[in-house]
């Protein structure tokens, strides 16, 4: 009887290990370097009329948690603050889509440009890029960067009036992504994503 007793002890201590981790953070920062691995658009003199685009920054975050985890997370997330969400491609490690927003998340959430002043604002449109990278480590690193449409009227009798405005993000709305995933997964124990292999 005494052995089995310990035989269950030692499982269900086995179990119990295997599910949390000792020690183990379930949440940390993206050291400096992270920035190497985002998509940039790079600005370049302009030439004749040629439209420079806007530099795309963004925000990171790592969770001990495989990519489908924190994917599944942000869908939720996204349908139960009733996101209005077009053009969406899915996978389970990424996700882009494009999402309408208001006057006022529109200059919440881009960078003031003194070449747009004139305009009066009205709506825009935001592409969300969600990318996640398994680390070595077992840990996920999830990328988040957007680029800006601002819709309005230029107020400036002689300017031509356009369909759109490529407006540059202020990184706002990208750092508010990683909030939601820091408060969510930080109340959650550790749980190993499958390890990528290292790098040679």
């Amino acid at each position: 009887m005494l052995f089995f007793l310990s035989v269950a002890v030692l499982w269900f201590s086995s179990s119990f290990a295997q599910e949390r981790p000792s020690g183990k953070p379930s949440v940390r920062a993206c050291p400096d370097s992270w920035k190497a691995g985002v998509r940039t658009r790079k600005k370049s003199p302009p030439t004749g009329k040629k439209k420079v685009a806007p530099t795309q920054s963004g925000a990171c975050i790592e969770l001990a948690f495989s990519p489908l985890d924190i994917q599944e997370y942000l869908q939720s997330y996204a349908r139960q603050k009733h996101w209005l969400i077009t053009d969406d491609q899915l996978s389970e490690d990424s996700w882009t889509f494009s999402l309408d927003i208001g006057h006022d998340e529109l200059l919440r959430d881009t960078l003031p440009d003194s070449s747009q002043k004139g305009v009066e604002w009205k709506q825009g449109t935001v592409r969300v890029h969600i990318n996640t990278l398994v680390l070595p480590d077992g840990f996920a690193r999830t990328v988040i960067y957007a680029s800006f449409r601002g819709y309005g009227r230029n107020t400036d009798q002689f300017a031509a009036q356009r369909e759109y405005w490529d407006l540059e993000s202020s990184d706002a709305f990208e750092n508010s992504v990683v909030s939601v995933l820091r408060e969510h997964f930080s109340q959650l124990p550790a749980k190993e994503a499958p390890s990528a292999p290292p790098t040679p």
